[in-house]
Parts: structure tokens; C-alpha cells; sequence
């Protein structure tokens, strides 16, 4: 990278130092997103990539135009532009992101500072502590600058946090830091300084929830409009210039495959995106869905191809084993009771189904595990707490606790009490936990509760501040929850309006045209017309698991959801329309 940076450096200076006057936020952006390369560099990299676009593109472009003579083909042209706009805007992109990332680290860093000075330990060392760990991966960079000013330049810690605190791009956890260095140079209670502030930091993320959530009814209500409105318009307007063409007025099958096949999709996913970015993150989540939809990938893509791929080549459906593949497509059309165009539609659906089962297993089973071990968790903080205060050790308390049932935490307690009992340290303990947990909640409550006993001694004090803040994060996680999940139910209509309404929208024209003499074939349009419409389904159960879950995995189920129901309103509006909508045969 520093050879390619150095390289359009060298080439490219003047565009680059032209471009930053254009957009002079860049360099706070590239800070802001932590991206270290210097920012004249950066804009001379955007700037020749941008160049070479042109140059590979506009000369394409032309040549293409001389050989299909279509005004379409300029749209390559504009890649340029496009490039150059993402370029520009990658590092506001990547600042918004750590932002968000960082903004949902506040409250466990807030509640880790508050219980670690319940335990006497000062904020400092808890920010040392925290930059050599990896679970808040954006904190530990800025806390790791203070302790590189401490620790080479020999300035005092509390300079150091207020210097830090001045480029922190959270605006609550900025205030808790200049506050803590405010009162502690005042001769204030630090202690009852902290907990308050992190008390207020809960209070306005329960609030901000709410927020999210009409910021994310407002971005679905668009996403059902865009779809449906800019769907219907597309196919009536194909349907249009197919049953009555003339030379004023065409759409031509290129084009509606371009716009249906790509730029539908495309732009169903940039919803995804928007839902991403509008949502509190974490800094990461479970892998382990994604892994088994990566494993089942090549099944769902076989399948695929010999079960749909027969219906766009037509000559192999006379190869084995598609010739096999493409018989039982059919002998299930006709079963369903469907005419001949829809192969490729119910090929799909099919697909889909096997493409995204591993994955939705596997959330389906890991996503309730780490639920239930958070809940198991904050169950034993509070028994942790009140045995804590009959006055025996801390792990004792965990030793004579691992009897009772917390649910998915229970196996994790149980190895944890035999680890105590075999002499092993608590910090070897966590890293256990670590390898065996993969849900970042269990993992933060866990390494605060190991931090307050290892370091802060484990007082009840400390310890009941600590079930309290997690009694809050899980009760602000289900008001999460709740205030999303009902907005997944407006991807699910919307898919359902549309392939409902194409398919009988398509019926009704075949019996209008059959009344003017113009005969089409029927089947064409089904064939071109519902397999996109899948498409867009199937990437609208994935916004519903986006907003419902807050992560991409949690969209397989609602994938698979999306194609059954897809399967069921072809086969319902396919063999039921033509009984909703009945026209005269002749006119008297």
C-alpha cells in the first residue's frame, strides 16, 4: 500500500492537492477513521485511479456506441465519476462507522471505569488495562496514545487523558473523561462522579433507541415505496412496449434485464447498507453463521445450476443430468398447477432455500446460545453479589454458585468453578471464556466481573455497581429489540405486494390482449418478469434480519422465509388471479 500511495504521490500531486481544496474535510476524516496515510497522498491515489478509469472507460464507451448504436452504452462514462465520488467519500464513510462502533463501546467502557474505581483502582490504569485488550479494539487505540505520552514523553496521566479525551469522537465518553479530570483536579468524589455519569450514559442510549427506531421506519417505509414504485413502473412500462410497439416507443429486453437483474438488487442492498449505518454496532459479532453459509455456499450454488440454469440455456435441458434437474422443475410446475414460463421462478425459490439453510441453522442455534448466556450472566452477577456480602471470597462465591441453573451460562460457570478449584489464575480464566463465548455482551460483563476481582479485590460494592450497569445493558438490549423487530414486518409485505401484483398483473394482460387479437407469449413474460422479483425478495428478508438483529446472519432465516413465501404467492396468484379478474369475452 505505502508503494502504491507512493507511486500516484509521485504521478499525481497537483490533482491530489486540486482535489483536497474540493473536499478540504478529507484530512479530519482520514483521522477520524484512523486511517494512516498522509492525506495529500490519499488525494493523489483518488485522483489517478480516476485517470486510469477514464481513460480505460470513455474510449469503451464510444466503441461501444459505434457497434450497438444505444444511447445506454455512455452510462459507462460515468464510472469515472463514480469512482472518484467513492473514493472521496470512502473515509467519511469509514469515520461514520468507527463512530457507531465506538458509540456502542461507551457504555461498557463507562461501566468498566465506574466499577474499577468502586474497587480503588484509578481511571488510568483501567484505560492501560483496557488498551491491551481486544475487546474494545477502537478505545484501546486512543487509550494507547495516552499511555505512549505517559510512557515516552514523560507527561503527567492526567494531561495525558485530557489530551486523549479532546480527539475522542464519542461526545458522551469525551464528557466523562474531561469530567473525571475536571472534578479530580477540583478534590470532588471521583467515585460518585463516575457512577453518575455512566448512569446518565444508559439512560440517553434507552432513550436514543427510540430514535433509532423511527429513523429506521422512516428508512423502511422508503425502502417499500422505492421497491414497489419503481418495480411496477419498470414492468408495466416492458409489458407496454412489447404488446403494442412501434419505432416512438420501445424498451428493449437488454435493457429491462439490466434494470431488473442488477439495478433492482443493487439497489435492495443499498438499503442494507443505510439500515447499517443508521444502527447501533458492536465491534464484532459471532462468525459462526457466516461460516456455515460460506461451508453450505457451494451446495446452494450447484444447485443452482443444475436446477435453474437449464431454463436460460436452453440446450441443456437435453444434457444430462440437467436434462434430470430440468424434468423435476417441470413435473413440480405442472403439480402446482402453473403454465410453462415459471420453471426458473420456482428454480430459485428452491435455491435460495439450500443456499441460506446452513446459515439459518446455525444462527437459529448459536444466536439463542448467546442470549442465553447473557441472561445466564446477569442472573449470576446479582446471586454473585448478595453472597458476596455474607463476606466469603469471591471465588468461593463462584465455587458454591456453579450448583444453580443460569441457563446457557451454566456449562461456562461449572468449568470456571473447577478451574478456580485447580489453582488457575483469573485472567487465564477469561481467555477460556473468550474461546469458548463468541457473543460480545458475555464477553464485556465477563472481562469487567474478572478486572473488579483480579484488580479491584471484588468488594460488594464493586461488584453490586456491576450487576446493576448489566442489569441496564441487557434491558437496554431488549428495548432494542422490541423497537425493531416490528419493522421487519414492512420487507415482508413488500415482497409479498409485489410478486402478487406482477403475476397478476401479467394475467391481466393476458386476457386483455387476447380480447384486442394480439397475441404474446405469456410465458416469455413470466419467465423474464419473476425471477428478479425473487431476487428483490430474497434481499428483503436479509434487510428484515439487518433491522430485526442488527447483522446480516440474522437475515438468512428471513431469506429462506422470503423464498417459501415467494414459492407460495407464485403458486397462489398463478392459479387464483385469473378467477379475481374476469374479462367479457365479447361486447354487446
Amino acid at each position: 500500500m505505502d508503494n502504491m500511495y507512493g507511486f500516484f504521490y509521485a504521478s499525481f500531486r497537483g490533482l491530489g492537492s486540486l482535489l483536497l481544496k474540493i473536499f478540504p474535510g478529507i484530512p479530519s476524516k482520514l483521522e477520524a477513521a484512523v486511517m494512516r496515510v498522509h492525506p495529500e497522498a490519499y488525494a493523489a491515489t483518488v485522483a489517478g485511479i480516476t485517470v486510469i478509469a477514464a481513460l480505460a472507460c470513455v474510449p469503451l464507451a464510444f466503441i461501444m456506441y459505434l457497434v450497438t448504436r444505444s444511447l445506454f452504452s455512455l452510462a459507462v462514462m460515468a464510472v469515472p465519476l463514480l469512482v472518484l465520488l467513492m473514493g472521496v467519500f470512502y473515509p467519511y464513510a469509514q469515520a461514520s462507522s468507527i463512530a457507531s462502533v465506538f458509540e456502542s463501546e461507551v457504555p461498557y467502557a463507562a461501566t468498566y471505569l465506574a466499577v474499577m474505581a468502586t474497587g480503588g483502582v484509578p481511571p488510568y490504569t483501567s484505560l492501560k488495562r483496557l488498551s491491551k485488550s481486544e475487546l474494545m479494539p477502537n478505545l484501546a487505540k486512543i487509550a494507547r496514545v495516552a499511555e505512549l505520552r505517559v510512557e515516552a514523553t514523560g507527561e503527567d496521566p492526567i494531561s495525558a487523558i485530557e489530551d486523549m479525551a479532546r480527539n475522542i469522537p464519542s461526545k458522551e465518553y469525551r464528557d466523562l473523561l474531561m469530567g473525571y479530570v475536571s472534578t479530580l483536579r477540583s478534590g470532588g468524589d471521583v467515585v460518585h462522579f463516575l457512577i453518575r455519569k455512566t448512569e446518565v450514559i444508559f439512560q440517553g442510549r434507552t432513550a436514543n433507541m427510540r430514535i433509532v427506531g423511527e429513523r429506521l421506519g422512516m428508512l423502511m417505509e422508503s425502502y417499500a415505496a422505492t421497491v414497489m414504485m419503481v418495480s411496477l413502473v419498470l414492468y408495466i412500462i416492458y409489458i407496454v412496449s412489447r404488446a403494442l410497439p412501434s419505432e416512438y416507443f420501445s424498451f428493449p429486453a437488454e435493457q429491462f434485464v439490466i434494470f431488473a437483474y442488477l439495478i433492482m438488487p443493487l439497489m435492495a442492498g443499498m438499503f442494507i447498507y443505510l439500515a447499517d449505518i443508521s444502527q447501533p454496532k458492536y465491534p464484532f459479532t459471532d462468525k459462526r453463521p457466516f461460516r456455515a453459509f460460506l461451508a453450505g455456499m457451494p451446495a446452494g450454488i450447484i444447485f443452482m445450476i443444475l436446477f435453474v440454469m437449464p431454463f436460460y440455456a436452453e440446450p441443456l435441458r437435453y444434457i444430462p443430468p440437467f436434462s434430470l434437474t430440468s424434468d423435476l422443475i417441470i413435473q413440480l410446475r405442472k403439480l402446482m398447477g402453473l403454465d410453462m414460463g415459471y420453471e426458473a421462478t420456482i428454480g430459485l425459490c428452491l435455491g435460495f432455500i439450500v443456499l441460506f439453510l446452513p446459515g439459518a441453522i446455525a444462527w437459529e442455534k448459536y444466536g439463542k446460545e448467546n442470549m442465553s448466556v447473557l441472561q445466564g450472566l446477569t442472573r449470576f452477577l446479582r446471586d454473585l453479589t448478595e453472597t458476596r456480602k455474607t463476606g466469603m471470597s469471591p471465588e468461593k462465591c463462584i465455587r458454591t454458585l456453579s450448583d444453580r441453573d443460569y441457563g446457557g451460562f451454566t456449562k461456562h460457570l461449572k468449568l470456571m468453578s473447577r478451574q478456580i478449584g485447580w489453582g488457575t489464575s483469573l485472567r487465564a480464566i477469561y481467555r477460556d471464556f473468550e474461546r469458548r463465548v463468541h457473543g460480545w455482551l458475555a464477553r464485556a460483563g465477563m472481562f469487567i466481573l474478572i478486572d473488579s476481582i483480579d484488580v479491584g479485590g471484588g468488594a460488594p460494592e464493586t461488584l453490586d455497581t456491576l450487576t446493576t450497569f448489566m442489569e441496564d445493558l441487557e434491558e437496554m438490549e431488549r428495548q432494542k429489540r422490541a423497537t425493531l423487530r416490528p419493522l421487519m414486518l414492512i420487507p415482508y409485505m413488500t415482497a409479498v405486494m409485489l410478486v402478487a401484483v406482477v403475476v397478476i398483473l401479467v394475467v391481466f394482460m393476458k386476457g386483455l390482449l387476447q380480447i384486442a387479437r394480439i397475441y404474446i407469449s405469456i410465458s416469455e413474460f413470466v419467465h423474464m418478469f419473476l425471477p428478479p422479483v425473487v431476487l428483490v425478495a430474497v434481499i428483503s428478508g436479509l434487510v428484515a434480519g439487518k433491522i430485526a438483529d442488527g447483522t446480516l446472519a440474522g437475515g438468512f432465516k428471513h431469506a429462506i422465509i422470503m423464498s417459501a413465501i415467494t414459492l407460495l404467492a407464485v403458486w397462489i396468484a398463478g392459479t387464483m388471479s385469473v378467477q379475481f379478474i374476469t374479462l367479457p369475452t365479447s361486447i354487446s
